[in-house]
């Protein structure tokens, strides 16, 4: 039986908002410790032995560092981020850490001992700082507020020289950039509800909608599971399944959700696990290769990020 450890972090109510599990197939999931970070821990990521947590706030950001050890979160350190606002998504590229702030409109790097800021952009305009990604060598910065995607070259694992601004249609709002092969990537856009498909040189190659149900839709995250891309979609409350063939994306399904799907993370090519930030819980899913199937759920308020952190036998 394969044994799965998670991080799974929210938005601060009165209990515990970093939680750790345990998530076995096919049982499902058991909660076996946490802290209250106590800030709005929206997003966390890992490197080595040390996670990394967000505060996600509307007038100030910080990132704390924990030692996992045993099973256990061991509070390290923290850098408080003045004239930064709402930090969102935090993500490890070239050995350090790169934050994304959705009120500010900051996009930064900082060494992992969490001491200084190595490197920062502000766009001009109404900037909406919301998610970094490494793509084929090159980091790639969503704006959703300025409907663009900035690609800036890298060099000893920081940006260099100024960026190329992809320009995606008016009121897309691009949130989250997702590596495909050889370079190529996918685009969730928020506020027209679109998922595109770009070459690695920048070019849309197809645009569809994140979800065929009636009604509104703001997609949350996604994530890849093999050749199939997943999509979680926020106001429909479902995911949405797109398999990448040789002649494109196609629609492969779609499945009802918890409320709000805001982040999801693949443990297996069969176990998916998807933060339902108002149904304050993480599901967990089996996929099959053709359906998704709900097999549980793990409590936690507000639920927004999942962090895979180690598999057993």
């Amino acid at each position: 039986m394969k044994e799965y450890q998670v991080l799974c972090s929210g938005y601060s109510g009165q209990g515990e908002d970093l939680i750790l599990a345990r998530v076995t197939e096919p049982d499902g999931a058991l909660r076996t410790g946490g802290l209250r970070h106590g800030s709005n821990p929206s997003f966390c990521c890992r490197l080595g032995e040390t996670v990394y947590a967000v505060s996600e706030l509307p007038d100030g950001a910080a990132v704390d560092a924990c030692l996992l050890r045993e099973g256990a979160l061991l509070p390290q350190g923290r850098l408080e981020l003045p004239g930064r606002r709402g930090l969102c998504h935090l993500a490890v590229i070239g050995g350090a850490l790169y934050g994304s702030c959705y009120e500010s409109g900051h996009f930064f790097a900082l060494d992992p001992a969490l001491t200084r800021v190595l490197w920062e952009y502000l766009p001009a305009g109404t900037p909406r700082a919301h998610w970094a990604q490494e793509i084929g060598g090159a980091l790639y910065l969503a704006d959703l507020g300025n409907d663009r995607v900035y690609r800036f070259s890298l060099r000893d694992g920081l940006p260099a020289g100024e960026p190329q601004a992809l320009v995606l249609p008016e009121g897309s709002g691009p949130r989250q950039p997702l590596p495909l092969d050889g370079g190529a990537f996918a685009v969730v856009c928020e506020l027209d509800g679109m998922l595109r498909f770009f070459g690695a040189d920048g070019r849309c190659l197809a645009s569809l909608p994140a979800s065929g149900r009636p009604g509104a839709n703001a997609p949350g995250g996604a994530c890849r599971v093999g050749d199939v891309l997943f999509v979680g979609n926020r106001g429909p409350n479902t995911v949405s399944a797109f398999r990448l063939t040789p002649g494109g994306p196609a629609r492969a399904g779609e499945w009802d959700a918890g409320c709000w799907p805001r982040h999801m993370a693949a443990l297996s090519e069969e176990l998916l696990l998807v933060a339902c930030s108002r149904d304050d819980a993480v599901w967990l899913y089996r996929w099959d290769g053709e359906t998704l199937c709900k097999t549980g759920a793990l409590p936690l308020h507000q639920a927004s990020c999942i962090l895979p952190l180690s598999l057993s036998d």
